[in-house]
């Protein structure tokens, strides 16, 4: 809702700038991040008075393994992963040329047409199917960044759903679904590359059958995730916590399912341990 509201996010430079700044925050308070290893069993983390898991219930469940109680694990195999996506990144010989005036200024587009074609299109992945005519998610965040192309050309990145775990191209029906609105789009394709939903799963674990949503959009998985707790946040092993878009409010633009994982965590420690040591684990 505060995208819609107040604009999506993009950060000067490419993402990129995202994790370097928060990467950049925490060296500056002594803090150290390790990368290249797998971690597949709790027990590969050095000792730590907290965990944080970025990890979807599925991940959880094979790094706890039988730590957890029984319950509780019977829980989290109940969790529903949502539809998977193909996402696609383009350079441009120029901007896109929307028909509708107020598409060429801002940095994200939904492309469906009308409401009902935009139902059918849910609808069919719902079933299974990969629709004709997909809703498309469309970013072009060089309206608001020149500095992600070269002068004169662009970038643009759009996804649609497709169901979980196919290895189905739909760059093909995402460009005709941009033609339709901006026509000439397709002459301005200097090169794309394209993720299937089963392409990302490989890419990050976290997204099972391509889900980049961490977990079905239900109204039950929206106010109860990943199972129905007080604190969401804590499993049942001592200092381990859930801090992923599997926990409440749920995937976004936001960073708040970490923001909360992280208050519960020191508040169980303590104020006074707040410099203690923490161990956060995800597969990025």
């Amino acid at each position: 809702m505060l995208g819609h509201r107040v604009g999506w996010p993009v950060a000067p430079g490419g993402s990129v700038a995202i994790p370097n700044a928060l990467l950049a925050e925490l060296t500056s308070r002594g803090g150290q991040i390790a990368t290249g290893s797998w971690v597949r069993r709790l027990a590969d983390l050095p000792p730590a008075r907290i965990i944080l898991l970025d990890l979807t219930p599925r991940q959880l469940l094979d790094l706890a393994g039988d730590r957890l109680p029984s319950g509780y694990a019977r829980a989290l195999r109940r969790f529903r992963y949502g539809p998977g996506v193909c996402k696609v990144d383009w350079a441009l010989a120029g901007p896109v040329p929307w028909t509708a005036p107020a598409c060429r200024l801002t940095a994200t587009v939904h492309v469906g047409g009308t409401f009902e074609q935009i139902a059918r299109s849910e609808s069919d992945v719902a079933a299974g199917r990969h629709p004709q005519r997909p809703f498309c998610l469309v970013s072009q965040p060089g309206v608001v960044d020149p500095s992600r192309a070269p002068a004169g050309q662009s970038t643009l990145w759009g996804y649609c759903h497709v169901p979980a775990g196919s290895a189905a191209d739909m760059s093909g029906r995402i460009e005709a679904q941009i033609e339709r609105f901006a026509p000439g789009f397709r002459d301005l394709i200097l090169a794309r590359s394209v993720r299937t939903a089963a392409d990302l799963e490989r890419y990050d674990p976290n997204y099972q059958g391509g889900d980049i949503n961490s977990g079905a959009a239900t109204l039950t998985q929206t106010l109860l995730r990943p199972v129905p707790r007080w604190n969401p946040y804590r499993t049942p092993l001592p200092g381990v916590y859930l801090c992923s878009a599997s926990t409440p409010p749920g995937g976004g633009v936001h960073g708040m399912c970490g923001w909360h994982a992280a208050r519960t965590a020191l508040a169980d420690l303590g104020v006074a341990a707040a410099e203690g040591t923490a161990m956060t684990a995800g597969t990025a």
